[in-house]
């Protein structure tokens, strides 16, 4: 159980959208949190506007994938929990290998050395592995299975269900405190890699070329940064936390986000074969001219993720964690606000 006094955590993937709000979730009340930041470039952290204004924030070099150069860090004995953010988040098929091995591998190390020290360990997965469905409406809890069969052939969300798999094998076995969460989309401001928020910036520019007949779902990421304080900090959690937001079709999303900034929505929705054939074409011109994909359109997997309905829903989140999603207004509005300032 974490201590009720002066807390230090160790944070992987500490420079990520995600990770940017968990540091300052973890000094935003009156009992301000030490941190740890696991990043690989400590000159490009320390550089970046948002993490000069952090306090109570050291810098640790290294990967998960890696933990052999930094686990004798003298600075991790004052440690007594780890946030698990770091994942190479890609969805195309080209290279998978990459992501199979950052999740899965990244993880299983790092929760081996969180049961060696004896930290509780909170494992940031996705909504991708439980909350995938062929038609509008439906949503999964907490204890509902994994959408196995559907996720199969997404390699993200794959490596993410079996690193959910590991990580929690590996947690019984070796006795290692572990809680689970699983956030949709996480939208806001602030994502300075612009990857979660990447086919808003597009909306934004003129680049999004159709819309898929398909759903969506998201949740504001200053929400559940501070839900994963709280899970990591509450007595007794439970192994699995939903944090669930907005599920809309994804016509509805660019509607919405055209009503709170008065950019027009793609008005072209292109029907699922056509346009997972144009990704396709895309992607292997791309892979023959220049040996990658082009990124001009849309991955193909991305395209077969749009096509589908994604739902959430939590038995113990708003209880256990004070968690709620606010008003998807709120979010569009500031995460379109900051992506105009600060689009590359």
């Amino acid at each position: 159980m974490a201590p009720a006094q002066e807390p230090s955590y160790l944070v992987t993937g500490a420079s990520g959208f995600l990770g940017r709000h968990l540091l300052q979730a973890l000094q935003a009340d009156a009992r301000p949190r030490r941190a740890l930041a696991l990043v690989r470039d400590p000159q490009a952290f320390a550089r970046a506007e948002w993490a000069r204004k952090l306090d109570r924030v050291e810098v640790l070099a290294g990967s998960p994938l890696e933990p052999e150069g930094w686990r004798g860090d003298p600075r991790l004995e004052t440690v007594c929990g780890v946030f698990h953010l770091a994942a190479l988040v890609r969805h195309s098929r080209w290279r998978a290998e990459e992501v199979e091995t950052s999740i899965v591998e990244g993880s299983r190390r790092v929760l081996e050395l969180a049961a060696e020290r004896g930290w509780r360990a909170v494992l940031v997965s996705t909504s991708g592995t439980v909350g995938c469905f062929r038609t509008a409406g439906e949503s999964a809890d907490e204890d509902s299975a994994p959408c196995e069969e559907a996720i199969r052939r997404w390699p993200y969300y794959r490596a993410k269900l079996r690193a959910e798999r590991e990580a929690r094998e590996l947690a019984d076995r070796l006795g290692l405190e572990l809680v689970i969460a699983r956030p949709p989309v996480l939208l806001g401001p602030g994502d300075h890699r612009f990857r979660s928020t990447g086919m808003l910036l597009r909306y934004l520019e003129g680049r999004l070329p159709f819309l898929i007949h398909g759903g969506v779902a998201f949740a504001d990421v200053r929400d559940a940064a501070r839900a994963l304080v709280r899970a990591m900090e509450i007595a007794s959690p439970r192994p699995v936390y939903h944090l669930p937001g907005t599920a809309s079709s994804v016509r509805e999303l660019f509607e919405l986000a055209e009503g709170v900034c008065g950019v027009p929505a793609p008005r072209w929705l292109l029907p699922y074969r056509p346009a997972w054939w144009l990704a396709r074409a895309a992607e292997r011109l791309g892979v023959w001219l220049r040996g990658e994909p082009f990124t001009w359109l849309p991955d193909p997997v991305v395209v077969e993720m749009a096509s589908r309905w994604w739902g959430l829903r939590s038995l113990h989140a708003g209880r256990d964690l004070g968690y709620a999603s606010r008003d998807p207004r709120e979010t569009l509005a500031d995460t379109l606000a900051w992506l105009r300032e600060h689009r590359p």
